[in-house]
């Protein structure tokens, strides 16, 4: 795998400090190594080097390093959505919590991941499909969530449900949610929403600030639709793909959401599991002492 893994693609998040800077180290001693690298057409533009768009980067790259926060690495996850390229996120950013490898562990990361001495796992994205009058107007797909929500972020929105092939009812709430196991510790946890473990294939719906006491999250198998028809809100309405795409919704348009084929190749860090993860970046806690 390493003699086949030769063509590297660097992301970067241009506004984070030092990212500039650690992208061009990386590239050169990548070079060093005989391997061919690209920047990404952004990063290349705020380096003075030459770049290349990012769609094509992906579909060009054999393993793309992202070099920011988790936004970073969502980007560059959307990117390869479906591609044979791997993806190494390391973090230069703030939480952190999808990268695999902080910053000053960058140099042993690139160097395992291009050794195939790290795993490398599927995690399966969400395709949305927004359909008005029939017709489809928008197919994209996510990494961590698709959301539904209004503009203002003060109206509530109203919209009927449907999974399972049955009909769930009027959800009046500010916002609603589908993620995916690693979109479950995001967005759907602040709303109240569980935590998948990352290889847990399956949808958590979560409704944003409901106005019923009844309205709770819910987890769908793999292959279930959810159907989502917009009745109105008094603000403007829209879905939102992990934070970075947004598409205007009107009265009547439909959203189906569902966890796609479609998968991202991520390289794994054996000495940060899931559960290290969650106590060191989002502090869950507990001892003997505190349960006693």
């Amino acid at each position: 795998m390493t003699d086949r893994m030769r063509r590297v693609g660097i992301l970067g998040h241009t506004g984070r400090p030092g990212v500039r800077r650690t992208a061009l180290a990386l590239a050169r001693r990548l070079a060093r190594q005989g391997r061919a690298v690209r920047l990404d057409a952004r990063l290349g533009a705020h380096t003075g080097k030459e770049g290349v768009p990012l769609p094509a980067l992906a579909r060009w790259c054999q393993m793309l390093v992202t070099l920011g926060g988790d936004g970073t690495a969502i980007t560059g996850a959307r990117a390869l959505a479906g591609a044979r390229g791997v993806l190494l996120p390391v973090n230069l950013g703030g939480l952190g919590f999808l990268t695999v490898a902080e910053s000053r562990e960058l140099d042993l990361a690139v160097r395992k991941a291009l050794a195939s001495e790290w795993p490398v796992v599927r995690r399966r994205m969400l395709s949305a499909v927004v359909r008005r009058r029939g017709r489809t107007l928008r197919h994209a797909v996510a990494m961590n969530d698709a959301v539904v929500k209004g503009a203002g972020g003060y109206a509530a929105i109203h919209v009927r449900m449907a999974a399972m092939g049955h009909d769930l009812g009027h959800l009046v709430a500010d916002g609603l949610i589908a993620a995916t196991a690693a979109g479950s510790t995001a967005y759907s946890l602040s709303a109240g929403g569980p935590v998948l473990a990352p290889d847990v294939e399956a949808m958590v719906v979560t409704p944003v600030c409901a106005h019923s006491l009844g309205s709770r999250s819910l987890v769908l198998a793999p292959g279930t639709e959810l159907v989502l028809k917009v009745l109105g809100s008094f603000d403007r309405v829209f879905l939102l793909l992990d934070g970075q795409e947004s598409v205007d919704l009107h009265a009547g348009d439909e959203v189906v959401v569902r966890l796609d084929r479609v998968a991202v190749n991520l390289v794994q860090n054996p000495d940060r599991p899931f559960a290290r993860s969650l106590q060191a970046k989002l502090g869950w806690q507990g001892s003997a002492k505190r349960s006693m």
